[in-house]
Order: structure tokens, then sequence, then C-alpha cells
């Protein structure tokens, strides 16, 4: 499973996990890499999570700037054949990032263009079309062409 793990650094029970659909032609280029594929899949998902983070930096609430100056993409991990990116905002915020992604528009004003779920959306917004754009950064990196549609 190819995971983008969103979280806060306050170590709550907040992370996300977005499961990505269409994996087949992934896993067919994962097998062209053979024993580098968690490294390529690591990576991929790396840029993949730095593309997500781009978005939710758009939407974060900013109040004092705290917060969004505390978003930050880690590097990617590998565990067996599993790789793991997280996104995480807090630090320093953490009270304040927890407020605001949890608060609905119905209870608590956002100004435009910042809003609630400021992570959580982008990232689900973001894994449409990722294992597409994921296969093509493998195959990329392969230096193999990528033969599109068969």
């Amino acid at each position: 499973m190819v995971t983008i793990t969103p979280s806060f650094r306050s170590g709550s029970d907040m992370a996300r996990r977005v499961k990505v659909k269409n994996l087949e032609p992934l896993m067919e280029a994962f097998e062209q890499a053979g024993r580098r594929a968690p490294m390529l899949a690591a990576r991929a998902l790396h840029e993949e999570a730095q593309e997500a983070f781009l978005l939710s930096q758009q939407v974060v609430p900013v109040r004092f700037g705290v917060l969004r100056a505390s978003g930050e993409v880690h590097p990617p991990s590998v565990r067996g054949s599993k790789a793991f990116c997280a996104i995480t905002y807090g630090g320093p915020a953490v009270p304040y990032a927890m407020f605001v992604h949890e608060i609905p528009p119905s209870r608590a004003k956002h100004d435009y263009p910042t809003r609630w779920k400021y992570l959580e959306n982008p990232v689900r917004v973001y894994a449409r079309g990722m294992a597409e754009r994921m296969t093509v950064r493998v195959l990329d990196m392969l230096n193999r062409p990528f033969n599109i549609g068969g």
C-alpha cells in the first residue's frame, strides 16, 4: 500500500491515511524496479507529498503566520514494502492547528482562502490521480518509456 499520512506533530489521533486507487500500472512499474522499488516509491511519494503540501499552504489559516510556517513535508520512510511520507503542521502552533483544522465553517469564520481541514482536504483532493502520476515518476526514475494506453 502506498500512503500519504498527514498528521499533527502533537501526536494526536488526527492522523489520516489516504488510499490511492488504480495501482495496477504502478505495481507493474515497481516490478520493473525490482529491489529498488521501495526506494523509488518513497522518492515518488515524497514528490507527491510536496505537491499536496503546496495546496495546503494556500488554504492554511493565517492568524500570526506561525501555523503556516510550521508546515513541513518530512523525508519519506520505507518499512518493508511500504513507503510513507508525512505532512505536518503544528510545532508551537499545535493548539491553534487542532482548533482551526477541526472547527467547521458553521462554528468558526475562516477568511478566504483559508479554511478548516486545511491539510486533510488538499491531500484527499491531490490523491486523485496519484497512482498515475507516481507511475510516471517511477518509470522516469527507471529511465524507461511510459506507454499511455497500453
